[in-house]
């Protein structure tokens, strides 16, 4: 069962009123007053009750609060670098899921896509937040606006704790990196350029490989967020 986004009106009176939710609420579920739905405002969770369901809103008593957790502790960061429309957006969820703590389109060299549409984005927003109903975790992973790949190795990427991007004939693996913060970038189908490569490794970033086999790129961004999450 989902965990709805809902807004709190007056302890213990909550609501959900977007629209694709109350369908889903009373569509699928069909879910009617006076039966219980599992619920978050913010980062904390709650066992409501339906009260009632009018005008396109689904009026909740809160019944208990719910801890909410993330399946790690680890912070993991992630770059991806555009690739088949699809398969990003199948990949989208599953890191979701897996715990990863920002996401970061990124147009490369090589990327077979060149620019998103605000359309796109807006559908890529609704996606991690479904993702993140349909798991349950905690934090929200933030979804950051799509960059050339120069632009995120020389600003937002230096504040990661470990800099690193898969690369098949790397020297390490990335299931030897421990770090409490990480971030990897994953490259395009085609792959890196030479002068990608050297760019990213004269500025800290350390080649891990994922594998003996080539994986795609929507394979390699699972791969790597549940290697680098994984806590022992």
């Amino acid at each position: 069962m989902p965990r709805f986004f809902a807004e709190m009106i007056d302890y213990p009176a909550a609501c959900i009123e977007d629209t694709a939710s109350v369908r889903h609420i009373t569509g699928p579920l069909r879910r009617r007053e006076g039966d219980e739905l599992a619920i978050r405002v913010g980062l904390q969770g709650y066992r409501a009750r339906i009260s009632s369901v009018r005008a396109g809103k689904v009026m909740l008593e809160i019944i208990a609060e719910e801890t909410l957790r993330d399946r790690s502790s680890r912070s993991v960061h992630l770059a991806l670098c555009l690739f088949d429309v699809k398969e990003l957006e199948d990949s989208l969820r599953s890191v979701t899921e897996l715990g990863v703590a920002d996401i970061h389109p990124v147009i490369s060299a090589r990327s077979s896509i060149r620019s998103i549409t605000g359309a796109r984005f807006q559908r890529w927003e609704a996606i991690v937040l479904e993702a993140v109903k349909q798991c349950e975790r905690r934090t929200i992973p933030v979804l950051h606006r799509p960059e050339a790949l120069p632009e995120l190795v020389r600003g937002e990427a230096r504040q990661w704790g470990r800099r690193l991007f898969a690369h098949r004939d790397a020297a390490q693996a990335l299931r030897e990196v421990q770090a409490s913060d990480a971030g990897i970038v994953i490259g395009p189908e085609g792959g890196f350029t030479e002068e990608e490569v050297i760019m990213m490794s004269s500025d800290g970033f350390v080649a891990v490989s994922l594998g003996g086999t080539t994986l795609r790129a929507v394979t390699a961004a699972i791969t790597a967020v549940g290697l680098l999450g994984c806590e022992s």
